[in-house]
C-alpha cells in the first residue's frame, strides 16, 4: 500500500484564509465554502451550530471574544447558545477536509498547465508556480515568479551592480554618475593617446607625459600658447622677446596699480604742502598788517572825541566850528576800520587753524605711506626668499615622486603577474574539483542509478522548451571499460513527445576505447524504479551493431539510442509511487557477459 503524502504543516492553518474559488476544475458546491471568507475551506472547523469555517477565519473571528454566527443570522436560524462562536466550541472537521483536499483544481496563472487536487496544490504548487505574478521588491514592477532571477540580474532599474573597474557596488540608475567619479575608470591621454589609464593615475601621467599640451609658463603675463611639454623649452627660446615685452607691460601695469592704491603720489603731496606753507605766510602777513592799522593814530582820535567829558550827543553837535579839513578824512577812515579786530581777525584765526590742521594731517599721511612702503618692500623680499625655497623643495619632491612612481609601477607589474598566476591556479583547482566530483559519482560495474530531484520544475522546463533534455553523469562497465551515460526527455521526444517520458542510452568516448571491442554489443536494461519496490517500469534492448550509435565514438558522444515511449506521462500524473518528494530514480544495467 502506498504511503500517503504528508499534509502541509499546521503552521499554515493560522496564516491563510481559504483557497480561491477560481482554481476549482469542477462545479462549485456551497458546502465546500467557508461561511466567513466565502472561499474553499482550508483546514475546516465545524461550529456547534453546524456551519463550517476555515481555521484561520474562525480564530480571527473569535479572537476578540464570543461572536454571533453570521450564517445563522442570514439563514434566520439563530439560536442561543448554539449560534454563539467562541473558543473551544468548534472542532476540526476531518471528513470535510479530506473531501475538499480531493477536489480537482487547476492553476489559474496564465500559461501554467498544472493540474491536480487541492492537497497537491497546497503542498507543492501554491506560492511556487513559475507563472505566478509577483511584485519586484526593489522597483515594484509586476513580474512572473520564474523571471524573478533574470529581472533582478538584467532588467530591474533598482538592481545593484558591481563596477567592473573598481568593484564597488552602485545602483544601475547611477551608472553614469559612478563613471564620472570611479577612481579606476579608464581614460585616454590627450597628448600621447595612451588608453586605459585609471582616473586616479591620470593626473600623475599628464605630469610626466611629454606629449601632453600645457599652457606656457608666461601665460600669467599674457602668452596664450599651449605647447607639448617636450617642446616647451623650444617655445621659450623662440618667443623670448615676446615674453620679455609681455613681462615689461605687466610690471608697468603693476607699478601704476600700486601708485593708484595711494590717495595721492608723494610728489603731489610735497607740492601741496609747499603751497599750504606759502598760503600760511601770506595770511600771517595780512593779520600783522591789520593789527598795525587798528592800533594807529586815527583810532586814538576817535577814542578821545568819544570820551570827552560833558559831551552826550553826536560829535558834530559838540564842536562849535567845523572840523579842520585835514582831520575829516582821518576820522572817517578810523571809524570804518574799528570793527576789524573783532570779525575779520577771528575769521582769519579760524582759517589759519584749519590750514595748520590740514598740513599736519598731510604730513602724518606722508609718514604713514613711507612706513608702509618700506614694510611692503621688506615683505616682498621675504616672499621672494620663500618662493625660491619653495621652488627648491618642490623640485626635490618631484624627483622623489618620480622615483616613487617608478617603484610603484614595478610593484604593480609584479602584482599583476601574481594575479594572473593565482587566476590560472584557481582555474586548475576548479577543474580538478569538477573531475573529483565526477569520479566520486561514477560507477565501474555497469550498474548506474540516476537520482533526478525537483522533478516538477524540470518537467515544466521541458514542457516550455527551456530544457527539453537532460544528461546523466558518466558511468563505466569497468575501470578501463566502455564509457556511457543516459539521456532523458521529461516531456518526451520524437513519437513520444507530449505523451511519454523518453529514455535513451548514449555511448561516450573514453580513454581506453582503443583497447575495447567494437561495435558495442552488450545488452542494456533501463528501469524507472517504483519507490515502494512493487512494480518497476522496465525496458531492455540489445544494440544494433550496424547502427552508428554503437560504433567507436569519434566525437564526445554518439547519437542516443533507446526508448522514446519508455513510460506514459499519464502514469506519472496519476497517483503513483514513482515520484516521492518530487524525485524519481532511473536505473541502467549493462550486461557484462563476454567482457
Amino acid at each position: 500500500m502506498a504511503t500517503e503524502e504528508p499534509s502541509p504543516p499546521s503552521s499554515m492553518e493560522s496564516n491563510k484564509p481559504g483557497f480561491p474559488k477560481q482554481i476549482l476544475a469542477n462545479k462549485l458546491e456551497d458546502k465546500h465554502l467557508c461561511n466567513c471568507c466565502q472561499k474553499l475551506l482550508r483546514r475546516p472547523f465545524q461550529a456547534q451550530c453546524g456551519h463550517r469555517f476555515c481555521s484561520y477565519c474562525f480564530n480571527r473571528t473569535v479572537r476578540d471574544g464570543p461572536q454571533k454566527c453570521s450564517a445563522c443570522i442570514k439563514e434566520d436560524i439563530f439560536e442561543e447558545p448554539t449560534s454563539i462562536l467562541k473558543q473551544g466550541c468548534a472542532f476540526p472537521d476531518n471528513a470535510a477536509r479530506r473531501e475538499v483536499e480531493n477536489l480537482s483544481v487547476v492553476c489559474i496563472n496564465e500559461g501554467c498547465t498544472w493540474k491536480g487536487n487541492i492537497k497537491e496544490y497546497e503542498l507543492s504548487h501554491e506560492g511556487k508556480c513559475d507563472y505566478m505574478i509577483i511584485p519586484c521588491p526593489s522597483c515594484k514592477e509586476q513580474i512572473r515568479f520564474n523571471e524573478q532571477e533574470r529581472h533582478n540580474e538584467r532588467e530591474c532599474p533598482e538592481r545593484t551592480l558591481n563596477c567592473k573597474f573598481c568593484k564597488e557596488p552602485f545602483h544601475f540608475k547611477n551608472i553614469k554618475a559612478h563613471d564620472e567619479i570611479c577612481p579606476k575608470y579608464p581614460m585616454i591621454c590627450e597628448g600621447c593617446a595612451k588608453k586605459k589609464i585609471p582616473r586616479e593615475k591620470y593626473v600623475d601621467h599628464i605630469k610626466f607625459c611629454s606629449k601632453f599640451r600645457t599652457p606656457c609658463r608666461f601665460h600669467v603675463v599674457g602668452c596664450d600658447m599651449s605647447v607639448e611639454k617636450e617642446r616647451i623649452h623650444d617655445h621659450e627660446r623662440a618667443c623670448a622677446y615676446e615674453h620679455l615685452n609681455l613681462l615689461l607691460h605687466y610690471i608697468m601695469g603693476m607699478k601704476v596699480s600700486m601708485e593708484g592704491l595711494q590717495p595721492q603720489g608723494l610728489e603731489l603731496a610735497g607740492h601741496k604742502l609747499l603751497e599750504l606753507h606759502h598760503s600760511l605766510r601770506e595770511l600771517e602777513a595780512r593779520v600783522s598788517q591789520l593789527s598795525t592799522n587798528s592800533t594807529g593814530p586815527p583810532v586814538q582820535g576817535a577814542t578821545n572825541s568819544s570820551s570827552s567829558p560833558g559831551l552826550s550827543g553826536p560829535p558834530t553837535l559838540a564842536l562849535p566850528l567845523p572840523p579842520p579839513p585835514a582831520l575829516a578824512p582821518t576820522l572817517t577812515v578810523s571809524t570804518s576800520f574799528t570793527p576789524l579786530p573783532s570779525s575779520v581777525g577771528a575769521a582769519l584765526e579760524l582759517q589759519l587753524h584749519s590750514e595748520k590742521t590740514k598740513v599736519a594731517e598731510l604730513g602724518r599721511r606722508c609718514t604713514d605711506l613711507e612706513v608702509k612702503a618700506g614694510m611692503f618692500e621688506n615683505v616682498v623680499c621675504v616672499l621672494n626668499r620663500e618662493v625660491e625655497r619653495f621652488a627648491t623643495t618642490m623640485e626635490a619632491s618631484n624627483r622623489q615622486h618620480r622615483l616613487d612612481q617608478d617603484k610603484i609601477e614595478v610593484l604593480s607589474n609584479k602584482v599583476r603577474q601574481l594575479e594572473r598566476t593565482v587566476g590560472l591556479k584557481d582555474l586548475t583547482v576548479a577543474e580538478m574539483e569538477g573531475r573529483l566530483r565526477e569520479i566520486s559519482g561514477t560507477t565501474f560495474d555497469g550498474v548506474f542509478i540516476w537520482r533526478i530531484s525537483d522533478f516538477t520544475k524540470k518537467r515544466q522546463d521541458a514542457i516550455a522548451g527551456r530544457a527539453p533534455a537532460m544528461f546523466s553523469p558518466a558511468f563505466y562497465t569497468s575501470k578501463y571499460g566502455y564509457k556511457m551515460c543516459l539521456r532523458i526527455y521529461l516531456n518526451g521526444d520524437g513519437t513520444g513527445r507530449g505523451s511519454h517520458l523518453s529514455l535513451f542510452f548514449v555511448v561516450m568516448r573514453g580513454l581506453s576505447d582503443a583497447l575495447l571491442k567494437w561495435p558495442f554489443n552488450q545488452k542494456v536494461t533501463l528501469m524507472l524504479l517504483d519507490q515502494s519496490n512493487r512494480e518497476h517500469i522496465i525496458d531492455a534492448f540489445r544494440p544494433d551493431v550496424t547502427s552508428s550509435s554503437f560504433q567507436r565514438p569519434v566525437s564526445e558522444m554518439n547519437i542516443a539510442s533507446g526508448c522514446p515511449l519508455f513510460c506514459p506521462l499519464s502514469k506519472l500524473d496519476a497517483k503513483n509511487s514513482y515520484i516521492r518528494d518530487d524525485t524519481i530514480f532511473i536505473k541502467a544495467i549493462v550486461d557484462l557477459t563476454g567482457l
